[in-house]
């Protein structure tokens, strides 16, 4: 053997000794329902966190109210943008209608212009 496998012989040794099963100690039971009724005995400890804000219950309904009034104004906001959208839409197609409309009296007032032109020359022929 080697003087590296002497060693890691060893420390493979030393390991198996040192993680050998050992029974417990005849007390260890009572030892630890002690440490159990000394810890529930004592006060516990405050964390010490943002979440223990959230537990007043005062901070509880403010924070809820906060969301409720973001929420009601998210949904104003999107009523206005959608009245207001609409509101375009209508101001476009008033105006396509009163484009049509105008040249439709366009139209008519040419054709009463002619037929006016054409009565005018009739009577002048009949004169």
């Amino acid at each position: 053997m080697t003087d590296t496998n002497k060693q890691t012989h060893g420390l493979e040794d030393a390991l198996k000794h040192a993680l050998r099963r050992q029974d417990a100690p005849e007390d260890f039971t009572q030892q630890v329902m002690a440490r159990l009724t000394a810890q529930d005995s004592a006060s516990q400890p405050v964390r010490d966190s943002w979440l223990t804000f959230f537990a007043q219950p005062f901070v509880r309904w403010a924070a809820l109210a906060a969301v409720a009034a973001a929420m009601l104004f998210g949904v104003h906001i999107y009523t206005v943008r959608r009245e207001r959208a609409q509101g375009e839409a209508a101001k476009q197609r008033l105006m396509l209608a009163l484009r049509v409309a105008g040249s439709k009296l366009q139209l008519a007032k040419a054709k009463v212009n002619e037929m006016n032109m054409n009565q005018n020359k009739t009577r002048q022929v009949k004169e």
